[in-house]
């Protein structure tokens, strides 16, 4: 971890951050350095004005991603080399981590896949082949062939 004593805000290496959120004790570690987060503060300007920022290791700029695609911690990550943290962010994260967000957000998204899945299922068989009387599949092909085959057994027949 390096931190950058001008904004109070974090770099965390991808290894690192990973422990931190699969380890209690890491995580007492940064709610003990870390300051309190300030109750109802408004936002300032500078808060509201979106901004990429570049990878301190690699230079290409971040993506945004709001942590567990549910915690309200919007954080900037690199996937290769780490995640940045603006000042408070990382507290944010272990709170939302303790208080069972993980948890949550990954049974979220259990539920949605099952839906997808569901969904998937249901357009399938709305647009799956037709079966005939005897249960077999029935395609617009098979049915313009037994057309034409009628038809050539109707010429014969009156012929």
């Amino acid at each position: 971890m390096r931190e950058c004593e001008g904004c109070a805000g974090l770099w965390v290496e991808v290894a690192a951050f990973e422990k931190i959120c699969a380890d209690r004790e890491e995580q007492s570690a940064v709610l003990g350095t870390a300051s309190p987060v300030p109750a109802h503060q408004a936002p300032s300007a500078d808060i509201e004005k979106i901004r990429y920022v570049p990878c301190p290791q690699c230079g290409q700029l971040m993506n945004r991603i709001n942590f567990a695609r549910c915690s309200g911690v919007i954080v900037d990550i690199c996937k290769g080399h780490g995640t940045w943290f603006d000042r408070d962010e990382l507290s944010g994260i272990v709170q939302f981590i303790r208080s069972g967000g993980l948890e949550v957000s990954r049974q979220k998204e259990k539920n949605e896949i099952e839906f997808q899945r569901e969904q998937l299922r249901t357009d399938q068989m709305l647009a799956g082949p037709r079966m005939d009387l005897l249960g077999l599949p029935h395609t617009d092909e098979d049915r313009i062939g037994g057309l034409s085959a009628a038809g050539g057994l109707l010429k014969f027949l009156i012929g």
